[in-house]
């Protein structure tokens, strides 16, 4: 495996090297996305974790990927129109499969529940959220599981305009539970809210959520089972490499506490590919 794994990263390092007037001529992929740190952040070098696998996964290939930022609606939008070639990253649903042709997983998600550390929390079933104050934010998707707790009166449902708003809620005791994309939120915690609210603040590892993200190409495009393929391809590499650990890794230590990242790498690296989440 380790020299499988160096001659991966040496070809990988190779496809990224200027090599004159030939590597003006290397195919490259126009992906749409939106700004969502620390999975893709237009002002980070890398641009997120996930747009690093992306890249290198595209870059094995001998394809070169260039990201443009837009609102989430107009991103999908411009790849259904064809002006660009794929879309980092969305689940997959029965609607969204009619129009476009979905790549591999790229990487699991899951909702959790966030609440105070000096609220002890635990929940195995729908019943033992009776009576607690939920935050939502405002125009986002939770499923069908929260959505029917809600609308039977199991729960009491508090919504806001904003994630960050929801922590703040959450800190000053005004909502019981707040579900969160645990990534993400680690990183908001940290990154906005400081040390302090971060470590006033747990998640619950119980998934409220899950689904796997997938990069999405036109089905109108010509070219586009063959991208699929190519990105399908380099995405195999990296797993069987250890270089998308290595990714996952890195970005857990930067953006989340020691403990959380513990639970996140468990459940964003050692996780198996369903055939049939997307076909």
């Amino acid at each position: 495996m380790k020299w499988y794994r160096r001659l991966f990263l040496f070809s990988l390092l190779l496809s990224l090297i200027p090599l004159g007037p030939a590597a003006a001529n290397q195919e490259t992929i126009r992906i749409t996305t939106g700004q969502w740190p620390p999975y893709l952040d237009e002002n980070r070098p890398d641009g997120g974790f996930l747009a690093q696998i992306i890249r290198e996964a595209f870059a094995s290939e001998d394809i070169r990927v260039e990201f443009s930022y837009f609102p989430w609606s107009r991103a999908l939008a411009l790849v259904k129109s064809r002006e660009y070639q794929a879309s980092a990253v969305w689940s997959c649903t029965a609607e969204r499969k009619r129009e476009f042709l979905y790549s591999a997983p790229i990487l699991p998600y899951q909702y959790v529940f966030y609440h105070r550390q000096n609220m002890p929390f635990d929940w195995d079933v729908l019943s033992d959220l009776r009576g607690m104050n939920v935050g939502l934010t405002q125009d986002y998707s939770y499923g069908d599981t929260l959505s029917g707790a809600i609308e039977s009166g199991l729960v009491n449902a508090d919504i806001t305009t904003s994630d960050i708003a929801n922590f703040r809620k959450l800190l000053l005791e005004r909502i019981d539970l707040f579900p969160m994309d645990p990534v993400v939120g680690e990183a908001m915690l940290a990154e906005q809210l400081g040390p302090e609210a971060r470590d006033s603040l747990e998640f619950h590892p119980r998934p409220l959520r899950s689904a796997l993200y997938h990069l999405p190409f036109s089905r109108e495009d010509p070219e586009a089972g063959r991208l699929k393929r190519a990105f399908d391809r380099g995405l195999a590499k990296l797993r069987e490499s250890g270089r998308y650990q290595e990714i996952i890794e890195k970005a857990l230590k930067a953006h989340s506490s020691p403990a959380a990242a513990e639970i996140l790498e468990d459940k964003l690296v050692n996780w198996d590919e369903d055939p049939s989440t997307c076909d």
